[in-house]
C-alpha cells in the first residue's frame, strides 16, 4: 500500500487541486519531523484527523487540510530545545508560545515557506506558511476529586483564553440581526470585564502551560491532549501510546499510538471506519495564495 500511495503522490504536478499541493507540502514537513524525532530518540504519534487518514485512508483524508502530530510533554520540550536550528537548514520554522510574544496557539507549529496559504480568520484573513501542529501531551489525575478539580482549572483557563482571544477569534463585524448583535455586544462586553489580563492572550496561554504541567506524563497513568479541537473528550491512558506503532501515510510511515483503535473510538466513536456524509465533512477554511 505504501508504494501504491507513493505513486500517487509523485505523480502529483500540473492539475492537481490547490487542496492536494497543500497536503503533499505538508507530508513534506511530516517527514522532516519524523526523521528529527527518530534522529533525536523523541516519542510523536499520529493524533485526531491525522491518525483517522492513517487508518481509514493510508494517508490524508481527502477533504482535510491540516497535520496533527502530538509529543509527550518531556519529548515536546526537548523538540522546542533542538528543533528550531536544527530544522531551519532544512528550510522549516518552528514556532510556538515561546519563540514570540504575538503566537496565539497553545501547541507548535512546524512551517514551510513552499506554499503561502490564506487562513480564513474571524475578522482579517491571514496569510501563513502552510504548517503542521505538534501539540504537547500532559499528565491527568485518575481520582475522582482530583479530576473535578483539574478539569475545572483547566477550563477556567480555556475560559480566560476565549475572553482574550475573543476579537480575534469571532467576527464581530457579521449582521447577525437585532437579536445576534445585541447578544454579541453583550458576551464582547462580558469578555471585557471577566478576563483578568486583558486581551493578553500570550499570558493566559503560560498559565495555561502552568496548569497542564501540575500533573507530569505518565505520573497517574492517563494523559489529555487539550489543545486538540475536541479538548476534554482526548483523555487517554498513556499506555494506549507506549512506544507507538508505524502506519502507513501516503508514501511513507509516521508513528501512531500503541493502541489506536482506543485512541480513535475515544475521540470519534466505534464507527470511525465510517466517512461522514458530505455535509458533516469539517471542511477547513484556507486557501493557496502562492507556491515556491
Amino acid at each position: 500500500m505504501v508504494a501504491e500511495e507513493g505513486a500517487r503522490v509523485e505523480a502529483a504536478g500540473e492539475g492537481v487541486s490547490d487542496l492536494r499541493k497543500l497536503q503533499l507540502v505538508e507530508l513534506s514537513i511530516m517527514k522532516a519531523f519524523s526523521a528529527f524525532c527518530e534522529q533525536e530518540g523523541l516519542r510523536y504519534y499520529m493524533i485526531g484527523g491525522t491518525l483517522l487518514g492513517a487508518v481509514r485512508h493510508k494517508g490524508f483524508i481527502p477533504w482535510d487540510d491540516d497535520v496533527d502530530l502530538c509529543m509527550p510533554r518531556p519529548d515536546y520540550e526537548r523538540f522546542l530545545e533542538l528543533a528550531p536550528t536544527a530544522l531551519s537548514s532544512a528550510g522549516f520554522t518552528v514556532e510556538s508560545l515561546y519563540s514570540d510574544d504575538a503566537y496565539r496557539h497553545g501547541m507548535a507549529k512546524v512551517t514551510s515557506p513552499k506554499m503561502r496559504i490564506v487562513n480564513r480568520a474571524a475578522n482579517a484573513d491571514r496569510v501563513e506558511d502552510a504548517w503542521i501542529d505538534v501539540i504537547p501531551m500532559d499528565g491527568f489525575p485518575s481520582s475522582a476529586p482530583a479530576i473535578a478539580a483539574h478539569k475545572a482549572r483547566l477550563m477556567f483557563w480555556k475560559v480566560m483564553d476565549a475572553t482574550a482571544d475573543f476579537d480575534y477569534v469571532v467576527d464581530t463585524n457579521r449582521d447577525r440581526g437585532f437579536a445576534g448583535n445585541v447578544a454579541l455586544k453583550c458576551l464582547q462586553g462580558f469578555c471585557r470585564v471577566v478576563r483578568p489580563y486583558g486581551s493578553d492572550y500570550h499570558k493566559v496561554l503560560l498559565k495555561t502551560e502552568q496548569a497542564l504541567k501540575r500533573y507530569p506524563y505518565q505520573a497517574g497513568g492517563r494523559t489529555i491532549n487539550l489543545h486538540a479541537a475536541r479538548g476534554f473528550t482526548e483523555i487517554f491512558d498513556v499506555d494506549w501510546f507506549g512506544d507507538g506503532v508505524p502506519l502507513p501515510f501516503e508514501n511513507a510511515e509516521f508513528t501512531a499510538p500503541a493502541d489506536w483503535k482506543a485512541v480513535l473510538t475515544t475521540i470519534y466513536g466505534p464507527d470511525y471506519m465510517t466517512p461522514p456524509p458530505e455535509s458533516e465533512r469539517n471542511v477547513h477554511n484556507s486557501e493557496v495564495l502562492a507556491e515556491e
